[in-house]
């Protein structure tokens, strides 16, 4: 699928200058491959399992945990990463990370969201985030 690859790095300096204004403390470990990696809100903590088993890119996967932290929720004191999750936290973390990625990419250019999905390795239960977040971003048919 060489045609879906991206040059991701516009987006990992985005989270990175993110880290940095909201002062995230990121910590790596090596657990099960089945244990995802999670946001500790209080604590200002992003654990990432470095060796999760999962398609979705890593890069995605911190975005996501970086809206928990940004956002403070008084509701739960832990997110666990979850592509399938229905909260509407989960849902709004989904779409701050696919915003992220968007706001990263050349203004003159907005790729087909089915090639943003394969990029950022999302499974089909994300595509109507991908293709609400793409319609966003897309520039409408000027009709004279």
């Amino acid at each position: 699928m060489d045609s879906y690859e991206y040059d991701l790095t516009p987006y990992q300096e985005r989270l990175e200058e993110t880290i940095v204004n909201y002062q995230i403390k990121i910590k790596h470990v090596t657990v099960e491959p089945t244990d995802p990696s999670f946001a500790y809100p209080n604590k200002n903590i992003i654990i990432i399992n470095d060796a999760y088993n999962s398609k979705i890119s890593p890069i995605f996967i911190l975005a996501h945990e970086i809206y928990h932290i940004t956002q403070k929720s008084i509701d739960q004191q832990i997110y666990a990463f979850s592509p399938l999750a229905k909260r509407t936290e989960e849902k709004n973390a989904h779409l701050f990370a696919i915003r992220l990625f968007f706001k990263s990419i050349d203004e003159g250019y907005v790729p087909n969201y089915i090639a943003v999905m394969y990029a950022l390795g999302l499974p089909l239960s994300m595509e109507h985030l991908v293709r609400q977040v793409w319609l966003e971003h897309s520039k409408p048919f000027s009709v004279n």
